[in-house]
């Protein structure tokens, strides 16, 4: 079935680098990725857990949002027989995993779509079409994450607020220092995560991209 050009050229543009982008939260939001965390020797530790244990509970947490678990796992968890997470803490979570599920939808439906197109642009002859647009959309939200990435350089914590800001209702994200969440992952944690994202979303963007641009030259279509 033929496509349109316009509707071609939104589809890949908008979806190859935002699947770029979410598919990294399967390497980022793992207990191996925590792991690898725990082990830096930079990494500060925490003020009420030994190293063993806060590691179980930060990948048991990690587990949770990425399982079909309820609350009630992270209820269940105890430290010293007392709960690890309090009531704030626990809704906070139930947050997150809302927008981590979202996230996974939609990276998979950008897949979908990005898979579905090209194939339909490749059957309709418009692949010249489909490799520069999906090298414009690279170049685009590679430019992009330069700027974000200097925005979490110069001030991580505007950068931090910036984003709870649109993803979480209200101040639910603010936790005192001695709060679980914040003994599990400090804001080392989540500098070091999201260099990550940005770095890997960046280098892939670089590589889709310059290799769409190199198959859109080859046929004599400058992108």
């Amino acid at each position: 079935r033929h496509l349109s050009a316009h509707s071609l050229r939104t589809i890949l543009w908008l979806c190859t680098p935002l699947m770029l982008l979410l598919s990294n939260l399967y390497v980022l939001a793992t207990p191996a990725y925590v792991r690898y965390e725990y082990s830096k020797p930079t990494f500060p530790p925490a003020d009420i857990y030994e190293p063993q244990e806060r590691q179980s509970l930060a990948e048991a947490s990690v587990y949770y949002l990425r399982s079909n678990e309820g609350i009630e796992y992270l209820q269940d968890l105890q430290s010293q027989g007392q709960p690890v997470y309090n009531t704030r803490e626990l809704k906070h979570m139930q947050d997150v995993k809302v927008v981590m599920t979202v996230a996974f939808r939609v990276q998979e439906l950008c897949a979908l779509l990005v898979l579905a197109t090209l194939a339909l642009a490749w059957h309709a002859g418009q692949w010249p079409l489909a490799l520069r647009a999906v090298y414009q959309g690279c170049r685009g939200f590679a430019t992009a994450l330069v700027a974000v990435g200097c925005l979490a350089y110069v001030s991580f914590d505007s950068f931090f607020t910036a984003f709870h800001r649109v993803f979480f209702s209200g101040d639910s994200w603010l936790f005192a220092y001695t709060d679980t969440l914040i003994q599990l992952f400090p804001v080392p944690f989540w500098m070091d995560a999201t260099w990550g994202l940005v770095l890997f979303t960046l280098v892939e963007c670089l590589v889709v991209g310059t290799v769409a641009y190199f198959f859109a030259r080859r046929q004599g279509r400058t992108p």
